[in-house]
């Protein structure tokens, strides 16, 4: 398939979202510091050895929660994960995953979405205890809906490990590339130094190849790899394939990665990698 015809689908697609939501603004949350829920649930942290499994997943607008749990509980390549990061999240769903798979967790909404009149956000959870949790805003509003977008971080704890944990969702492609790589670059401006292990992940809404390739340069230069490359495919809509999510991280070996295509919980697949600290 030619990039004219790809273009001309994704054109329809959103298109079809524009019209299925009302042309009211949304609500967004500004402030930095909240709202912001959290719960502590993770009751004995995991054994652990040499490495720890992350998964980043977006579960589209929350709805399918019970699906979720079910997958990331049974799950191989999902189950006994030290890191989940989650993206379109309310505070219902988040707390329910937590609770029921005994995680801890930290989440902040970004807006109250216009589909559902739900909150909307990005979530951490930790089988670790977590700490200095924070939201950054990206930069600039899409123009439909007038929605902001976010990142979620904290620092988690792991022995004597302390990890510097982002879950990030940039806007679609109703904004312009150069914008939403302004979104990835805007966190990684936030990071302070001396930080020795980093993990970034979530959805960054890169449609085409190149905005995978630009996407990944821009986190090069700053020290990082993309620990998910070659994984595979995050979202499938009927003949194609698009590869939205990722996890780049600073300070450790990639041991294994994969897309969980199995995956009925959303239109989203759950992307998991397996992580060694580089000490």
């Amino acid at each position: 398939m030619n990039l004219p015809i790809k273009y001309i689908f994704l054109s329809i697609f959103f298109i079809a979202i524009s019209q299925h939501i009302s042309c009211k603004s949304a609500k967004n949350y500004l402030s930095p510091q909240g709202p912001k829920f959290l719960g502590n649930y993770a009751t004995n942290p995991p054994i652990y050895e040499d490495s720890i499994k992350v998964i980043t997943f977006n579960i589209k607008y929350s709805r399918k929660i019970d699906q979720a749990i079910e997958e990331i509980k049974n799950i191989d390549k999902l189950k006994n994960s030290d890191i989940i990061l989650l993206q379109e999240m309310d505070e219902v769903g988040t707390e329910k995953i937590a609770k029921t798979l005994k995680y801890n967790y930290i989440y902040y909404p970004a807006t109250v979405h216009m589909e559902n009149d739900k909150n909307f956000g990005n979530a951490i959870l930790s089988k670790w205890p977590m700490e200095n949790d924070k939201k950054i805003l990206l930069p600039y509003e899409v123009a439909v809906g007038k929605t902001r977008r976010i990142a979620v971080a904290g620092t988690v704890k792991i022995k004597n490990l302390n990890i510097l944990v982002y879950s990030a969702h940039t806007a679609t492609i109703t904004l312009s590339e150069e914008k939403r790589m302004s979104q990835a670059d805007s966190i990684l401006k936030s990071i302070s130094t001396g930080w020795n292990h980093i993990i970034i992940g979530g959805d960054f809404n890169t449609i085409f190849s190149q905005n995978v390739r630009d996407l990944e340069k821009i986190f090069n230069q700053n020290g990082f790899i993309m620990a998910t490359g070659g994984a595979g495919p995050t979202v499938k809509k009927g003949f194609l394939n698009f590869t939205l999510d990722h996890i780049f991280t600073k300070g450790f070996q990639v041991h294994d990665t994969g897309v969980v295509e199995e995956s009925q919980a959303s239109d989203h697949l759950p992307l998991w990698v397996v992580l060694k600290p580089i000490l």
